[in-house]
């Protein structure tokens, strides 16, 4: 039975994808000459021809291209299971599941992911979106290893061990057909007048219960694009304003239909946390 080192097939498959020797032996940190030796064992064990050589100019042979991806497959299996039976060693874990809520933006979980994946590359990182209030619960039956998720100060929980992130800026917008009410809208007695598009989640954020006129949507777009038609108003992330308007060529008219509320009562901080 043909037993073939597994380094020298982990050697075979970097010259394959580096396209010579030299290539190869600078990214293992070995010489031209060990990685080619390397190669002509393994063509003993096998019994066949991998390269064809033409000086250093080489090829792959039929029978090298049709073993290159079962080579390539079983390193990868090998290096996963030195790397598992590393982290049983280690007690570091080999997959992790991470929910979010629906405020969390997709940019903020890839730049949490590409961060993930650049510390811990062997670990696998799953990610699920819930509710804000049944992420706690998630947590606490083990159904997800962490979560990330707005707190406001007064929510902070006691059972968990939490790590601050980030401030998250929150702005206040109004539509601009009721912008001449706009002196008399900061009241919090005015306001209560007006519609008050909401989404998912929102009132995690701010206390919706105390405002008559409350609509719920099913997502903070929108939300954004009923009050931009209507007289209304609502809140949202300052990052999501900033990026809707950046991305509208004509920002202009977005600007001339919502007019964003700033520093007022109704304008706060948020903190996202790791739980």
């Amino acid at each position: 039975m043909i037993t073939p080192n597994i380094e020298h097939l982990h050697y075979f498959t970097t010259v394959v994808e580096t396209g010579s020797f030299t290539a190869a032996g600078r990214k293992l940190g070995r010489d031209r000459s060990s990685i080619g030796q390397a190669i002509s064992n393994l063509e003993v064990d096998l019994g066949v021809t991998l390269f064809h050589r033409n000086g250093r100019v080489i090829t792959l042979t039929a029978e090298g291209e049709d073993l290159y991806a079962r080579a390539r497959t079983l390193v990868q299996s090998y290096q996963s299971f030195c790397q598992y039976s590393q982290n049983i060693a280690s007690n570091t874990e080999s997959e992790i599941c991470i929910g979010v809520d629906f405020l969390t933006t997709n940019e903020e979980i890839t730049l949490v992911d590409t961060a993930l994946s650049s510390q811990f590359p062997n670990i696998i990182t799953h990610w699920q979106v819930h509710p804000t209030d049944q992420l706690d619960a998630l947590l606490e039956s083990n159904q997800i290893d962490m979560s990330i998720r707005l707190y406001q100060n007064r929510d902070l929980p006691e059972d968990f061990h939490l790590v601050h992130l980030d401030n998250i800026a929150m702005s206040a917008v109004i539509n601009s057909q009721i912008s001449n009410q706009l002196s008399s809208a900061r009241l919090h007695t005015e306001l209560r007048k007006i519609p008050l598009i909401t989404y998912i989640d929102a009132d995690r954020i701010m206390r919706t219960d105390r405002f008559e006129l409350v609509q719920m949507t099913a997502s903070p777009h929108l939300a954004i694009s009923i009050v931009k038609r209507k007289p209304s108003w609502g809140f949202f992330l300052h990052h999501y304003l900033t990026k809707i308007v950046t991305s509208i060529k004509k920002f202009q008219s977005i600007l001339s239909t919502l007019y964003t509320l700033d520093a007022l009562l109704y304008g706060t901080t948020m903190k996202v946390s790791v739980a």
